[in-house]
């Protein structure tokens, strides 16, 4: 049997559990926390991915290890625990722009696939316009504030801003 040299298996050790130390580091228990009607709360660690959406009547969500759907009635809020969430870029892949009047969505967007929730969960009831470049959605009977919009399969945050006085 073969045996390995003291300092080769110091050096073995310090590399498990650098690797060890770094991999929990990285998974540093930033956490989304769901707070539900009856009290009681969903925490989901941020390093599984997790993708928020609004379905029907629900808020579903799914990562490589979680699949849940909850009734939309059932989830009050959501709130963030952490030090860092590890986006980048949230603006990327989003099949939308807006010039600060209207909202105005990819041709690959259809109308019945666009909500705007506000950051309590609550649908807002809008009226989006076709036209033949795709999807508008007018902001002007909309308060400035925070909403999550759903567009498609992807829900990202949406602010509207205020009205400036210079």
């Amino acid at each position: 049997m073969k045996t390995f040299p003291k300092s080769l298996m110091r050096l073995m050790a310090f590399a498990v559990l650098f690797g060890t130390a770094s991999l929990l580091r990285a998974q540093d228990n930033s956490t989304l926390v769901l707070w539900h009607a009856n009290g009681t709360q969903t925490r989901i660690e941020l390093y599984k991915q997790p993708r928020v959406t609004f379905g029907d009547g629900t808020v579903d969500i799914l990562s490589p290890v979680l699949n849940q759907s909850y009734p939309a009635a059932d989830v009050l809020k959501f709130t963030y625990e952490g030090n860092g969430t590890g986006i980048n870029d949230a603006k990327a892949d989003q099949p939308y722009s807006s010039d600060g009047e209207r909202i105005l969505f990819d041709a690959s967007v259809r109308p019945d696939q666009i909500a705007l929730y506000t950051s309590d969960g609550i649908r807002v009831p809008v009226r989006i316009q076709q036209t033949d470049r795709g999807a508008v959605l007018p902001l002007s009977a909309i308060p400035t504030g925070v909403y999550l919009l759903t567009a498609g399969s992807v829900t990202t945050k949406y602010v509207k801003p205020g009205k400036s006085y210079t």
